[in-house]
């Protein structure tokens, strides 16, 4: 049924053909973005950050403008109205779940509850499998990894204080000076900077991971289970209407 859905709504069908040029735009842009971030990182050079923004844009316009070709696809293929045509592909995609999960959409969540107790039954009963990157980091244990770096940050700076000859300058001291405006401006500038660039590589990221998963899925590939799954479930619980709703 995910798959099903998937294809529907989601498939190849509606992006360009490969040999197109928003593709070519898209590729040679995001190619440059990431080859600009290279180089920044190397050479540390601040005057390679023009060019790189510059790139972050072209990248993210030739993502909607893939986008864009996708959604007119959307609206010829389904044959959405002109008025308010969002909202008539939300009919369409509710009454297309509803038939092919046999559900009216009040029972959504219903269907959602199932999935998730299967998902949670095969997990349980499955070979245990090793997940190395929660070796690495787990984000479960977020709060106490936070609190442990807090303690050791608090115990280091206790550990200066106290072995150094050196009187520490107090924050007041520090803010009371007169470059202090100057820092906070260039601490400013940097971490927009920063949210910036780690906002055209999420962007980046979501962008091939839908792009490659679109592909993928058409040859119904084993790495696309979930994706396809996790799509699939999202538009149940979005498209769930409760019984008094309706």
């Amino acid at each position: 049924m995910a798959a099903k859905y998937f294809h529907t709504f989601e498939g190849r069908k509606f992006y360009p053909k490969l040999l197109s040029l928003r593709w070519a735009c898209w590729l040679i842009t995001g190619i440059a973005f990431f080859t600009f971030i290279g180089t920044l990182v190397w050479f540390r050079t601040w005057p390679w950050m023009i060019p790189m923004y510059t790139a972050e844009v072209l990248f993210i316009l030739s993502s909607l403008w893939i986008e864009n070709f996708k959604w007119k696809r959307q609206k010829r293929y389904f044959k959405l109205r002109e008025e308010n045509p969002k909202t008539h592909l939300k009919e369409v995609q509710c009454m297309h779940l509803q038939h092919i999960t046999q559900k009216p959409a009040g029972n959504f969540a219903a269907v959602v509850k199932e999935i998730a107790d299967l998902r949670t039954n095969q997990i349980r009963f499955s070979p245990p499998k090793i997940n190395y990157w929660r070796l690495v980091y787990d984000p479960d244990s977020k709060a106490r990894l936070i609190s442990i770096t807090l303690a050791s940050l608090a115990l280091f700076v206790a550990l200066v204080s106290r072995t150094t000859d050196i009187e520490l300058p107090s924050i007041l001291e520090f803010m009371a000076h007169d470059s202090f405006g100057g820092y906070l401006i260039n601490l400013l500038g940097i971490a927009i900077g920063l949210y910036v660039i780690f906002f055209g590589i999420y962007y980046a990221y979501s962008q091939i991971k839908a792009f490659a998963m679109s592909w993928l899925a058409r040859w119904n590939w084993q790495l696309t289970e979930d994706y396809v799954l996790e799509h699939f479930v999202t538009a149940l619980v979005n498209r769930h209407a409760p019984v008094n709703w309706q």
